[in-house]
């Protein structure tokens, strides 16, 4: 009795596709969204893309037996059953996603990151430029290697390395929350660099700055950039440096001046 257990843990269990609301939805409106979507949503998301119903169809497909299968034999006890071919499809189809997604992060941990410590950078694209990148879809890679040159650069001036070798995992997300088109980018990046050697380097931490005496007290809202003035406006006295005054409470980190060359080299893919 005691070796039933833990056979009856491993028996296989098939899951239902057809009986999840995302199979169903696509099943039933498919059709329907591809008849009225260049009327409806094109101006919004943009075109039609073929990939869209190639990747439906996969979808439809996966886990479903009369779409291919495998039939699987144990050679100990002889017990066989089938297992059906699946689309191995990325995001859309939730089951898929999540193996590929286990096995990616196992092979990031186990064999390409490096044992130093990571921080996640998030860069998103200016609101005009995103338009560009909706039917030129191909600006998308290039903004991403736009990103990994810039923040390699950034890393070897703050830590006065010119030949440091940067980790960078970029990941491309191009929805927001709410499914609006909303592309950015997620990097994993080392906190620093490796030398020719393969010594480490890390990056410093940034320099903040916070104003100090009565500035500590101002309230920072739209109208306060200063005491007001006997004529009725707000600002800094004659001769009391009205920038000052304008001042935020922390000042940018030292990364700042350099990732706006994303943004500047950016613009220049884009007019070219």
């Amino acid at each position: 009795m005691p070796d039933v257990a833990p056979a009856a843990r491993g028996v296989y269990k098939p899951r239902r596709p057809q009986a999840s609301p995302l199979f169903r939805l696509v099943s039933d409106h498919l059709h329907r969204l591809q008849t009225v979507y260049d009327e409806r949503f094109a101006r919004e998301y943009g075109p039609w893309r073929p990939v869209v119903a190639q990747v439906a169809d996969k979808f439809l497909a996966c886990g479903i037996l009369e779409h291919g299968f495998a039939r699987i034999r144990c050679d100990a006890c002889a017990h066989e059953y089938l297992l059906a071919f699946s689309c191995t499809c990325r995001y859309f189809c939730p089951s898929c996603h999540a193996k590929r997604l286990a096995i990616w992060t196992q092979w990031l941990d186990t064999t390409l990151l490096a044992p130093v410590p990571h921080r996640q950078v998030v860069l998103t694209i200016p609101k005009r430029l995103r338009a560009s990148c909706l039917y030129r879809r191909r600006l998308l890679g290039e903004i991403a290697r736009v990103a990994a040159r810039t923040i390699t650069a950034v890393i070897r001036t703050l830590t006065g390395e010119r030949d440091l070798a940067v980790g960078i995992v970029a990941c491309l997300q191009t929805h927001g929350s709410r499914a609006n088109w909303h592309p950015h980018l997620h990097l994993l990046v080392t906190d620093g660099g490796f030398r020719p050697d393969g010594t480490f380097v890390s990056w410093p931490a940034p320099v903040r700055v916070r104003p100090t005496g009565a500035s500590d007290r101002c309230p920072r809202r739209p109208d306060a950039h200063g005491p007001r003035r006997p004529d009725g406006h707000r600002g800094a006295a004659a001769g009391g440096g009205q920038a000052a005054a304008r001042r935020p409470a922390l000042a940018g980190s030292a990364i700042a001046p350099y990732v706006r060359r994303i943004l500047d080299q950016a613009r220049l893919n884009f007019l070219s």
